[in-house]
């Protein structure tokens, strides 16, 4: 559907966060003397509402990561089944809100940086020793929202990614 064609409604429908951007912006051009609506906190509460947005699929693929690095470095637990099944279902949660303007405003990086943090200290809980992993992250933007993801794939790439850094020391190591 061509964008610059869509009604308000579809734009809803196709893309919630340029709808809540869309929306705000057209509240605050709104003449001030023609209404009694509270243009301003309006305007604001729609733009959170895009905020949500981010937040959610941000925290959806934080999840997503977390399970991945944990089914990576603790491959003989007898959780593993669980963290695939549950990365699956983050990642298809995640690419069912996803939209094309929200795309472009995750950030990938803190997402990493945050979920291997929580992966790293829930698997030391049980006495992992997860190898040092790389400041970015192993998986693209494009991989965490492909409809054809593979958790294993992934949580193998996630593995690859620390070979070279201590990885033979620790694989699926219990203290």
């Amino acid at each position: 559907m061509n964008e610059i064609a869509m009604t308000p409604s579809q734009q809803h429908e196709t893309d919630f966060y340029r709808w809540t951007r869309d929306q705000a912006a057209q509240l605050r051009v709104l003449p001030r003397s023609f209404t009694r609506l509270d243009v301003d906190n309006l305007a604001e509460e729609i733009e959170d509402m895009g905020r949500s947005e981010i937040r959610e699929i941000s925290s959806l693929l934080r999840q997503t990561l977390v399970h991945l690095i944990k089914s990576a470095f603790d491959g003989s637990a007898p959780s593993v089944a669980h963290w695939v099944e549950e990365a699956s279902g983050f990642q298809g949660d995640a690419v069912l809100a996803v939209s094309p303007e929200l795309r472009q405003r995750l950030d990938l990086l803190k997402i990493w940086v945050v979920a291997r943090r929580n992966a790293v200290d829930a698997l030391a809980e049980h006495g992992v020793q997860v190898p040092a992993l790389p400041d970015e992250c192993p998986l693209t933007l494009d991989q965490l929202l492909d409809a054809g993801f593979s958790p294993r794939k992934a949580a193998a790439a996630v593995t690859e990614s620390a070979e070279g850094r201590g990885l033979d020391e620790s694989r699926n190591g219990r203290r």
